[in-house]
C-alpha cells in the first residue's frame, strides 16, 4: 500500500515505523517494476547506502520523536503487524466495493460470514445476483456494446467475493484483540463485556483507517 502523500509518510514513520518501512520497500519494489517494463537499463547495484535515502532515512527518524504525540489515532496495540495491514485492506475493500457508507463501515467488522451475506442479499450484491446481472449482459453482448458493464461488474463480484472469504478472518482477529485487552485490563469475561469491548475495537480499527486514509 504506497503511500499517498509526504504527510501520509511521516505520520506512519512517527506512529508505525515498522509498516511504515514495509510500505518503503512495497513502493521501492513497485517503482523498479515500472522501470523493467519501461525497458530501462539495469544500475550496478550499490550495496552501500544512497545519499537520498540516507537523507530519508535521517529525516524519518527525527520526525518519530518530533510528531509521536501529534495525532490521537488507536494504535491496536493488541494485534500484529501483519493483522492491522489484513484489517486495513479489508476496509480498503469495502470502499472500492460500494456497498456501504464508509461512515458506518465498522460494525461490519463484527458481523459472521453469514451476517454479511444476508446484508448482500437484500441489496442485491451477493455474488449470486452479480454473476446473473453478468449472465444477463453478456446474453445482450454481440457487438461488444456491454464489455464496460461487464468488466465493472467482473471487478465488484471480486471485491465481494473477497469480502466474504477474508470475513471470519477479519472477526477473529478483532475477538482475540478483545479477549488480550480483557486479560490485560479488567479480566471481565463476562459475554456482554467481551462484546462491548469486541464492538469498540472495531470501531478503533475504524478510525485507524480514516486517519490513514485521511492524511493526504
Amino acid at each position: 500500500m504506497p503511500f499517498k502523500s509526504l504527510k501520509q509518510r511521516r505520520w506512519m514513520w512517527a506512529n508505525m515505523p515498522e509498516m511504515a518501512q514495509e510500505w518503503e520497500n512495497e513502493e521501492k519494489a513497485l517503482k523498479r517494476k515500472k522501470r523493467k517494463k519501461r525497458k530501462v537499463k539495469k544500475e550496478n547495484i550499490n550495496p552501500k547506502m544512497k545519499k537520498r535515502d540516507l537523507v530519508e532515512y535521517i529525516n524519518s527518524k527525527k520526525m518519530v520523536n518530533e510528531q509521536r504525540d501529534q495525532y490521537d489515532f488507536p494504535n491496536l496495540n493488541e494485534v500484529t503487524g501483519q493483522e492491522r495491514r489484513d484489517i486495513m485492506r479489508y476496509f480498503e475493500m469495502l470502499r472500492q466495493s460500494g456497498i456501504v457508507n464508509m461512515f458506518g463501515a465498522h460494525p461490519i467488522l463484527n458481523w459472521t460470514r453469514d451476517d454479511l451475506h444476508r446484508f448482500l442479499y437484500g441489496e442485491r450484491n451477493d455474488p449470486e445476483s452479480i454473476e446473473r446481472e453478468i449472465e444477463e449482459e453478456e446474453y445482450d453482448n454481440e457487438d461488444g456494446e456491454n464489455d464496460n458493464s461487464i468488466s465493472i461488474l467482473e471487478d465488484k463480484l471480486e471485491k465481494i467475493n473477497y469480502l466474504l472469504d477474508n470475513k471470519r478472518h477479519i472477526r477473529d482477529i478483532l475477538i482475540r484483540a478483545a479477549l488480550n485487552r480483557i486479560e490485560n485490563t479488567t479480566g471481565n469475561h463476562e459475554a456482554s463485556n467481551v462484546q462491548r469491548v469486541f464492538e469498540r475495537m472495531a470501531k478503533e480499527a475504524w478510525r485507524f483507517w480514516v486517519g490513514i486514509v485521511s492524511i493526504n
